[in-house]
């Protein structure tokens, strides 16, 4: 009776397909796609790794899953008596070893991320928006009476200076022009959070 590995060369022969052709197009590698051309099963990781990668190799050649899995199963069990080599198995271990640590790196870093995610909430509920004015600054003297105002708060919060709304852009700055008086003026300005938590600055200048 025919065997899957003789199944699954000719199939790839008759379609004058390269190994590397094989590796490329099914994400097998090379070296599991001979051994499993040779029936060399105990090269492979485990029983399911065989099977899954075998199903693969045959939907990739247009083979029936009815066809090719039968084959495999009878193919295998007849060798299932081989010993699997020292040197394998200690590769194995170090692959289950490597999967293990990447899921236990995924679950640490979602942990991380809610735990920010968390923190960032919170903090807004308590905590009021920070607040920094860059223009103009505090008793500047200044010739016309246009003057644009300028800083920088949290991205999320809404800027009030005076009455009047200013936009804040996604990295939390934030600019308004504002018409001044001669004389001596203040402008006030509001960042404020979701949460209704604020803060307030108060800029004094001499509008000449």
């Amino acid at each position: 009776m025919k065997k899957v590995s003789d199944l699954l060369k000719d199939a790839r022969v008759e379609k004058k397909l390269t190994l590397d052709e094989v590796e490329r197009e099914t994400k097998i590698k090379k070296e599991f796609i001979e051994s499993i051309e040779k029936g060399a099963f105990h090269n492979l990781p485990s029983e399911s790794y065989a099977l899954g990668f075998v199903k693969n190799y045959a939907k990739f050649l247009g083979i029936a899953e009815n066809r090719a899995i039968p084959l495999f199963r009878r193919q295998y069990a007849s060798k299932h008596s081989l010993v699997i080599i020292p040197e394998f198995r200690k590769s194995q271990d170090k692959f289950n070893k490597k999967i293990l640590n990447t899921k236990i790196l995924l679950v640490v870093g979602t942990i991380f991320l809610v735990a920010l995610y968390i923190f960032f909430q919170y903090s807004s509920l308590i905590f009021p928006p920070k607040l920094k004015i860059t223009e103009p600054q505090n008793g500047q003297k200044i010739s016309g009476n246009v003057i644009e105002v300028r800083g920088k708060t949290d991205p999320y919060a809404t800027v009030f200076i005076g009455e009047d709304e200013a936009y804040v852009n996604i990295a939390g700055n934030f600019k308004k022009s504002v018409y001044m008086f001669s004389g001596d003026n203040k402008i006030e300005v509001v960042a404020r959070n979701r949460f209704g938590k604020e803060s307030r600055k108060e800029i004094n200048i001499s509008v000449k």
